[in-house]
């Protein structure tokens, strides 16, 4: 057996969630120093969280342990760790949007930047106060930009990514090539719909029949329309298997959005039978079937260029 080299090594080594976890709370444990006292960056995310967080994001958990502890019991592996994570990044966010001082934060190596390259100097009380606290707090920020490399580490890991909804949460949803295509397509008209196309992959969406089906609905919405255009694309329909002038693979998407809940209920639904593990497969069928027709709308132009550039 041929010996792996160190580098060979780390790149093979599988990724254990659980340990991730408890470097986390090592992160968030570890002490630090701001004007000669000793505290940690929990302490900070715990007088936030009591400050600033809003009650219907704390519901009945009253401390910052307190809704850390739920997550960990709730969830498991990958997907507490990543519970974690949204967590933790919407308390910063909150944080950040309502205190005067934190948002002004910069670890050590910005604030070199600042203070010695740019040669920043306050001019204001209001902004040298702020400066101060600013100088002070430069090792809570280290801590915390330890923390997003934790973050980052993981998500490259794990092939997902973190994405900002139309409401501002920030979620992590599986890295999905073809999402991202399709989401930068749906962007140009509607960011919102755009936003949904990354959601559907969010873990928590996982056994969420519902959320699935709406995101769907809103895909079915978007071809609708384009429905004749795609039919027409002579460049797609020298691709794709033709039936009475129609693209087949596209008319059995439509056939699909028709019959499976989505935008009819009647008797003659397919998915009437069905257990709801075998629907969610066949919303993810469709979904990625979705995925592909949205697609096709850029390559029919892509062809259409083609056959431009081949004509003169």
């Amino acid at each position: 057996m041929v010996r792996q080299n160190y580098f060979e090594f780390i790149k093979s080594m599988r990724f254990d969630a659980k340990k991730e976890i408890d470097i986390v709370k090592k992160i968030l444990q570890e002490d630090i120093y701001i004007k000669n006292y000793k505290t940690n960056l929990q302490k900070f995310f715990s007088n936030g969280y009591k400050k600033y967080y809003p009650v219907e994001k704390k519901g009945q958990h009253v401390t910052f342990e307190e809704k850390f502890t739920v997550i960990y019991q709730h969830f498991t592996s990958v997907d507490c760790l990543y519970t974690v994570f949204e967590f933790i990044s919407d308390l910063y966010s909150e944080i950040i949007n309502k205190d005067k001082f934190v948002k002004n934060y910069v670890t050590s190596k910005e604030f070199e930047k600042i203070y010695h390259y740019a040669g920043y100097i306050p001019e204001t009380d209001d902004e040298r106060e702020i400066w101060a606290e600013v100088i002070n707090y430069t090792p809570l920020m280290d801590q915390y930009e330890k923390l997003c490399e934790r973050l980052e580490y993981s998500l490259d890991k794990t092939n997902h990514e973190l994405i900002t909804l139309d409401n501002g949460n920030r979620i992590i949803v599986e890295k999905n090539v073809y999402a991202s295509e399709v989401s930068q397509i749906l962007s140009e008209s509607n960011m919102q719909d755009a936003i949904k196309v990354l959601e559907y992959n969010h873990f928590a969406n996982k056994g969420n029949i519902q959320r699935k089906k709406e995101i769907l609905i809103t895909l079915a919405n978007y071809l609708e329309p384009l429905r004749k255009e795609l039919n027409n694309s002579e460049e797609l329909k020298e691709v794709f298997k033709v039936n009475n002038q129609k693209i087949i693979a596209f008319e059995k998407l439509f056939e699909m959005y028709n019959n499976f809940g989505l935008r009819h209920n009647n008797a003659k639904q397919y998915h009437l039978d069905m257990t709801n593990d075998k629907l969610e497969q066949w919303y993810d069928d469709i979904y990625t079937s979705s995925l592909f027709v949205i697609l096709s709308l850029d390559e029919a132009r892509i062809l259409s260029e083609l056959t431009f550039l081949r004509e003169g």
